[in-house]
């Protein structure tokens, strides 16, 4: 029962840890594509993450200690026997009788292959928008990538197979995604399925309120943050490895300071006149009469908004235990308060980048019907 349990522990952990680390770019995904949130299509994507880490616990784990730990006679001997499970259950049944077999492991090890891969193929219905023939071939796929991943000790990184490679893994596997395929269709898995929205570019412009807005800063505050930490993340491992060392500056203000024109800058002036978040919100910065802002005005806005507020705070937090930039830290909380105290004040939901350039926030494709319609 053990051997049951810790694997769906690992895979609830692993998917909290994704999510949280990767939750908010999943949803600015999701808001880009389909130009709102949906609370059923969040819901089903958490859980086809924790079924992915699932999968990976129950075929992969647990892993070999050391690469050669795995070599020794009799571990990860291949079978290549299609309907050698048959034998099996006729040897179990001789052997335990039916009631001892129906508790038999020869025959709950065949079940559990099918179940495992049913949420694959129910996912691929209600989740991907396919069908049974899709299910069926993504379970395939799957499966046969796990059996080659064990065949070679996971590419190559251990040096013997650590775990058996059976084609009748591979056969009940995808009879368990076209299963869960057939069963899809049952309306007890239609919350899975998310609503049947288009294409968010095609969509009708919608009002852009503070909530709006408030989602696009999160997605910026996320992308930002996760663009520095991956890249001090990597030197800091390159340097681990006797590569070239870092030094504090690059890493607590070069970094964020290049991230930030990326993220924040550069798109204001590019066509669109907006942050990424901004981009994946719909929104773009608009002068008087509603129209696209210029490049230079839409760049002071983005540093003196949230693009520039985003790379104080960056460069105020440091990645050691004390900021290296105290007083910055309360200038920046301080800059933080008024404009968000602007922002809840004002009408037009204009914060105090806003006020100071004269510009707000419309729905990008507005402009679309506009080009249209001259």
């Amino acid at each position: 029962m053990q051997t049951m349990i810790w694997p769906a522990a690992i895979a609830v952990l692993g998917a909290a840890l994704f999510l949280g680390a990767a939750g908010v770019f999943l949803l600015a995904v999701q808001y880009r594509r389909h130009g709102r949130l949906s609370w059923r299509r969040t819901i089903t994507t958490a859980m086809a993450a924790i079924y992915g880490f699932g999968l990976f616990s129950y075929t992969m784990l647990p892993l070999p200690a050391t690469r050669q730990a795995a070599c020794y006679s009799g571990m990860g001997i291949t079978q290549t026997d299609p309907g050698h499970f048959l034998y099996e259950f006729r040897a179990a049944i001789a052997e335990l009788g039916l009631r001892g077999f129906a508790t038999s492991f020869v025959l709950w090890q065949i079940l559990f292959n099918i179940i495992l891969f049913m949420p694959l193929g129910i996912l691929a219905v209600r989740w991907l928008r396919g069908n049974v023939f899709t299910g069926m071939v993504l379970g395939f796929a799957a499966s046969l990538a796990i059996e080659l991943t064990q065949y070679t000790g996971i590419w190559g990184l251990y040096n013997c197979a650590y775990r058996v490679a059976d084609v009748d893994d591979l056969i009940m596997n995808t009879a368990g995604a076209l299963l869960g395929a057939i069963l899809a269709y049952l309306p007890i898995f239609s919350f899975l399925t998310g609503p049947k929205e288009g294409d968010a570019r095609y969509a009708a412009p919608r009002r852009v309120t503070r909530a709006r807005r408030a989602l696009a800063n999160v997605f910026d505050a996320a992308i930002t943050t996760g663009a520095v930490f991956a890249i001090t993340g990597a030197l800091s491992l390159v340097e681990r490895l006797g590569g070239p060392a870092t030094n504090e500056r690059l890493m607590n203000f070069w970094i964020p300071l290049v991230v930030v024109f990326f993220v924040f800058l550069l798109p204001s002036m590019s066509p669109g006149r907006a942050s990424l978040g901004q981009r994946c919100a719909w929104l773009m910065v608009a002068g008087p009469g509603s129209v696209p802002a210029s490049a230079p005005r839409a760049l002071i806005r983005s540093i003196l908004g949230f693009g520039g507020i985003t790379f104080l705070f960056q460069i105020s937090t440091s990645l050691t235990d004390v900021s290296p930039y105290p007083i910055l830290n309360m200038l920046v909380t301080a800059y933080i308060a008024v404009s968000v105290v602007f922002f809840l004040a004002d009408s037009h939901h204009r914060g105090l980048a806003g006020k100071a350039t004269g510009t707000g926030f419309i729905d990008r494709r507005a402009m679309s019907i506009r080009e249209h319609q001259h």
